[in-house]
């Protein structure tokens, strides 16, 4: 024990105020003492009748709390008790460093953080309020201090956070937010600790019915205007991104302006990024602008029919070297291509050539970087092909040149995009169709991703394409070949299971035109062909699943695609035997029951010949 400490105790025991408050005072100076005890501050917080002796010896303890090992000392859960209890004292002095204290004191120790937790927050939040509400500097101090208090608190711990939401955390935050950020320049300290308040709590609040109001986004956003200090507009984006689920919120953003800052901010100090932290924050950046985007009325807003600021400002991160700012830009742009008129501008302006051309450098690369600008580009030129009157005018850009090289490609996020582009590309496009159906190195490898991929989407999209293609073809010619590639068919009839009406119709039609085309050249061997494909493949199984689930339910369209094609290949008497094996009759009948049926006639047909 130091001759100061000493001295301070024998002050105590001799209650002589005076001796206290000298030692006090000199022990202030001492910031490196050690203690083995705080004993004796709880008998120094016991001279309520001496306001001075109780806030130096809270300042005191605030001071030695600074030292990691004075800290362990000072989580004595009564010794906090009394420093929470000074905060009913209505000395701002006192309260001030009674919240420096436990502040210090709760700095990186769960321990005594739990101990608050367990003794209650409600006064800290009184603090908070009063003061919060206040207009001199004293209230500003304490506002500041409180607010990192809190920090410390929730950072450690997360049930600290809840009851303090419970007990009305973010009204205070609000009032504190939406006042400081008229006062920016002189409050960055307190804005800071606020702001580190909100980005902990955001998670929570929905658990607790606790409403982010549209007047603390705004103070946010006001916050985040004016700041180039990392501490606070990176918090601050970090919020923002994690309100993008909104769609009220997000539009406010829109309004705001706040995207088209961030370009601004990106372009300013572009040249900064270069470590990882830098990079992360880019990045984050980088997709809240896009998530932004992607709320119908922040695109119509942000495109402003091809005048707004941010989609002229995203077409030109099409020029940047920087990866991360390339996939930006393209993925914006996807999100403005949403709407068939944008697509259409988007095409009549050139901007599809100028991503084919792009993606004519990216096509057969495998590095990382480069994927994410394949699977961006891929994104937005899937999109521009959606409108009809566009399909042939991309087509003849060069689309299927730069694109077909890219089925080599194995990263199956990639690929997804890939097929879904040519699905869009083909849809009645019929040279273009038949084109690629006759190209049997394609049909291979489409078969190979059905049955070589654990991303559903591609073994989803696989049958799509295909039935597609035999679709929009109007040929023959490439029926052929498909019974040539092993498993093509079977990539069709396992989409009659699939659980989306859509696909199911799909199938059955597909099927239908194969019967139909193969029946049509008088060859019998193609059509036997054919209709062993469909055994192979277990198509009673699929039909007889779908039946079950589904036949009560299915829409009229689905219902004339399917009997069309059971009337088709149950001329076979291979098929109508493997259609007995498993009664594939028993579930037929449901569809009487099904009000959306209209050839009665056609389903006795069917039935009969599976009943004999």
């Amino acid at each position: 024990m130091s001759e100061a400490v000493k001295n301070l105790t024998k002050a105590v025991i001799e209650k002589n105020e005076t001796d206290i408050s000298d030692n006090l005072q000199f022990l202030l100076t001492q910031k490196d003492t050690n203690l083995s005890t705080v004993d004796l501050f709880k008998d120094l917080l016991k001279f309520d009748n001496n306001k001075s002796i109780i806030k130096h010896t809270a300042e005191l303890i605030a001071e030695l709390a600074r030292i990691e090992s004075n800290r362990e000392i000072c989580t004595d859960r009564k010794l906090l008790e009394d420093l929470i209890n000074l905060l009913d004292n209505e000395d701002a002095d006192i309260i001030l460093q009674s919240i420096r204290a436990i502040g210090n004191i709760c700095y990186e120790n769960e321990k005594a953080c739990t101990n608050i937790y367990l003794i209650g927050t409600n006064k800290i939040l009184a603090i908070l309020k009063q003061y919060g509400s206040g207009d001199s500097d004293t209230d500003k101090i304490i506002t500041t201090k409180t607010s990192g208090l809190l920090v410390n608190l929730f950072t450690l711990n997360v049930e600290v956070m809840k009851v303090s939401i419970q007990n009305g955390l973010m009204p205070i935050v609000e009032d504190i937010l939406v006042k400081y950020s008229k006062q920016f320049d002189s409050s960055e300290a307190l804005l800071t600790f606020q702001i580190s308040i909100v980005n902990l709590v955001e998670n929570y609040l929905d658990g607790y019915n606790a409403v982010f109001t549209h007047s603390l986004c705004k103070a946010l956003i006001d916050i985040f205007k004016q700041s180039e200090i990392p501490e606070i507009s990176i918090p601050c984006l970090e919020i923002f991104y994690g309100l993008c689920e909104q769609e009220e919120i997000k539009t406010i953003f829109a309004k705001e302006g706040v995207c088209e800052l961030l370009v601004e901010l990106i372009e300013k100090y572009k040249e900064k990024f270069n470590d990882e932290d830098s990079r992360d924050a880019l990045r984050l950046a980088c997709d809240f602008i896009v998530v932004v985007a992607t709320g119908d009325d922040c695109m119509n807003l942000l495109y402003k029919n091809g005048q707004g600021l941010l989609y002229k400002k995203t077409l030109a991160l099409l020029e940047s070297d920087d990866k991360d700012l390339l996939s930006t830009g393209i993925l914006a742009i996807g999100n403005f291509a949403r709407k068939d008129t944008h697509c259409i501008e988007m095409v009549n302006d050139g901007l599809s050539k100028k991503l084919i051309d792009m993606l004519k450098k990216y096509n057969t690369s495998t590095k990382l970087e480069d994927v994410k600008v394949q699977h961006a580009l891929l994104s937005v030129l899937k999109n521009l092909l959606i409108p009809q009157q566009n399909k042939a005018k991309v087509i003849e850009e060069g689309l299927i040149e730069v694109i077909y090289p890219m089925i080599q490609i194995d990263q199956f996020f990639v690929v997804f995009k890939l097929l879904g582009t040519f699905r869009m590309a083909i849809e009645g496009q019929e040279s273009t169709a038949l084109d690629i159906l006759s190209r049997k190195d394609f049909i291979e490898r489409l078969v190979h991703w059905c049955y070589n991929s654990d991303h559903l989407g591609v073994r989803g999209e696989v049958p799509r394409l295909i039935s597609w293609l035999v679709k929009s073809c109007h040929s023959v010619k490439p029926f052929y070949l498909l019974l040539e590639v092993p498993d093509s068919i079977k990539c069709l009839v396992e989409m009659i299971s699939s659980n989306h009406a859509v696909m199911q119709n799909e199938a059955f039609y597909a099927l239908s035109l194969l019967y139909v085309g193969l029946s049509s050249q008088n060859c019998e061997d193609s059509v036997n062909k054919f209709n062993k494909a469909l055994i192979n493949a277990d198509m009673v199984k699929n039909l007889h699943f779908i039946l079950t689930k589904y036949a009560d339910k299915m829409d009229t369209p689905t219902i004339e695609n399917l009997l069309a094609l059971l009337e088709y290949i149950c001329k076979s008497e291979e098929i109508v035997d493997h259609f007995k094996k498993i009664e594939l009759h028993t579930p037929l009948i449901k569809l009487y029951s099904n009000p959306n049926i209209l050839k009665l006639d056609k389903l006795d047909s069917i039935k009969s010949l599976l009943c004999d």
